[in-house]
């Protein structure tokens, strides 16, 4: 799939969540989660980094963009983050806890990323 159809799926993604901020955390977190693979998926593909649809190399590729200045920051926390609680709340069933962790601020992050990719794409 090309980087700007992936960028519209993040854009898509990124809606979903932001939505969900007036409903249920839970799905803005999953939503956010989506929105950010698909971001990075765009951008790696952009760099020729190599992801092969699994998480753990999507985590390395957004410290690796940071690293080569195509993102401002280091994601790589964020993404490790966000697929931890997408886990523990859709596989475990555990409560969303949002002890130390701000989904507003995490989908701040995922729309900062998006629309990075998305200015990339064009």
């Amino acid at each position: 799939m090309s980087p700007k159809a992936k960028v519209e799926i993040a854009k898509e993604h990124l809606a979903k969540a932001q939505e969900e901020l007036n409903g249920d955390h839970r799905d803005a977190v999953q939503w956010a989660f989506a929105s950010l693979e698909a971001a990075i998926d765009a951008l790696a593909a952009e760099e020729r980094i190599l992801i092969d649809q699994q998480h753990w190399k999507r985590t390395d590729a957004a410290r690796q963009l940071h690293q080569k200045g195509v993102l401002p920051s280091d994601f790589s926390e964020l993404h490790s983050d966000l697929n931890f609680l997408r886990k523990a709340i859709f596989y475990d069933g555990e409560e969303l806890e949002e002890d130390g962790f701000s989904v507003e601020d995490a989908i701040a992050d995922v729309e900062t990323i998006v629309e990075i990719a998305s200015e990339r794409a064009s």
